[in-house]
């Protein structure tokens, strides 16, 4: 590499600005200029579309706030019915202790016997009769080739 290839090297990597090697101002006449802005085109807005964005805002605003109103009276509303559910449920509850009360066996044999009722000393179980019906099997179904009017008449008949 030679020494002149390496100075240009270098002076191409890291340019050396000295006070010298500045021009001075008078030496570049007019180099500095007013730059006029460009014409834009002025955007007028008309009061009529003033008073309607005016207006929408507004109105708006205004139904913002009744939604807020039923909103509000709304969790009023389900407040109220909530305490009420409560109460309800209280109530339910104490109506629930005092059936299981009432239906006690202790309770239910203390009426009895309030009533003059006694405890009989020998319980007999009743078994209704049951009529006969022609064509009957014993399992309690009827055979396929009995007739209606021959049950239809057993149905109606009155208990015994």
């Amino acid at each position: 590499m030679s020494p002149l290839s390496a100075r240009a090297h270098v002076s191409s990597a890291a340019p050396s600005r000295s006070p010298s090697a500045r021009p001075k101002p008078s030496s570049r006449p007019g180099h500095l200029r007013v730059v006029v802005p460009a014409k834009r085109p002025h955007l007028r807005v008309s009061p009529g579309l003033v008073v309607v964005s005016l207006l929408m805002v507004v109105v708006v605003t205004f139904g913002v706030a009744i939604a807020q109103v039923f909103v509000a009276q709304g969790q009023v509303r389900l407040d109220r019915m909530e305490e009420e559910l409560s109460l309800e449920q209280d109530r339910y509850q104490a109506l629930r202790k005092d059936v299981a009360e009432l239906e006690s066996p202790s309770r239910v044999v203390a009426a009895a016997e309030k009533q003059g009722m006694v405890v009989p000393e020998d319980v007999v179980y009743l078994q209704p009769s049951t009529p006969e019906v022609k064509g009957a099997s014993p399992t309690g179904g009827v055979e396929a080739d009995t007739a209606w009017s021959t049950v239809k008449p057993l149905l109606a008949a009155p208990a015994p």
